[in-house]
């Protein structure tokens, strides 16, 4: 039996937005409207960078609490960041040793994300130019690097897109090499990676902790096994009926409708 909770948080691809990466936004005014009268407050956790998430939620951001790219970096619906969790230049050393480790290379590219710039490392396949084009109306052009070991600015996140197989085999050996790194993957090829210990669970409690609430507090709806951290810590945890089939190994609640018919929207209306 699924109750209302002090705070909603939600993934965005696969969850909140549609396969054709939006939402309902007029049903969604509609419902965060009579959320924020019963005193809620609606969290966007989501693998996306800030910029991007920020450019999905224009005319809605002073209403909406994000923690973007995977937990590193964390914003109140104020204005203020709480939180920016760098990687140091020993980690992305590290991180470049273990895709060179790797029998195959990323054949989608390498995308390593600042506060105010875009790197992309050279020579690791084609980036579309579509995305690269969007991108740019976030940054600017991106700066090309030879490596990660070139990267000489504050990063959030690295983004390396692999194949599916791929992307799995790869979290797999930088966890089992102890890596000084966390690396997660949705499920789709694209694997994220943040500093250690960095992830959409332990900043999600770190933002209620500012906003005065606890995790018993939250609902979380998500698609992915990047979201399985926080689904684990919410008191209401909801997964999508379009999730990753091993999520349904851990008899979460479902949500009433999937990513394409506003399954997070029309869920979240009858938790108020």
């Amino acid at each position: 039996m699924m109750k209302q909770t002090k705070f909603v948080a939600t993934d965005l691809d696969g969850t909140f937005l549609n396969d054709q990466k939006r939402f309902n936004r007029d049903l969604f005014a509609q419902v965060l409207k009579a959320y924020e009268a019963t005193g809620g407050e609606f969290i966007v956790a989501s693998g996306r960078d800030l910029k991007h998430v920020q450019m999905l939620f224009g005319g809605f951001l002073d209403r909406v609490n994000i923690v973007a790219d995977n937990g590193a970096t964390i914003l109140s619906a104020d204005g203020q960041i709480q939180e920016r969790h760098m990687m140091t230049q020993e980690q992305l050393s590290s991180l470049q040793h273990e895709i060179d480790r790797m029998s195959v290379k990323p054949h989608g590219g390498i995308l390593v994300f600042s506060p105010d710039e875009l790197l992309v490392v050279r020579d690791y396949g084609a980036i579309p130019s579509g995305f690269l084009t969007m991108m740019a109306s976030l940054y600017g052009q991106p700066r090309f690097v030879d490596s990660l070991m070139q990267v000489d600015v504050a990063v959030m996140k690295v983004t390396v897109f692999w194949t599916l197989a791929e992307s799995e085999t790869f979290v797999t050996q930088v966890r089992e090499n102890q890596t000084d790194v966390h690396a997660t993957t949705p499920g789709n090829g694209v694997v994220d990676v943040m500093a250690p210990g960095v992830n959409k669970a332990a900043s999600l409690q770190q933002l209620l902790e500012t906003l005065g609430g606890t995790p018993s507090e939250l609902a979380v709806f998500g698609d992915g096994m990047n979201d399985l951290e926080m689904l684990a810590i919410a008191g209401q945890p909801i997964i999508m009926p379009n999730a990753d089939k091993r999520l349904f190994a851990y008899d979460y609640a479902i949500a009433v409708a999937d990513n394409n018919h506003d399954g997070v929207l029309q869920t979240w209306q009858e938790l108020i």
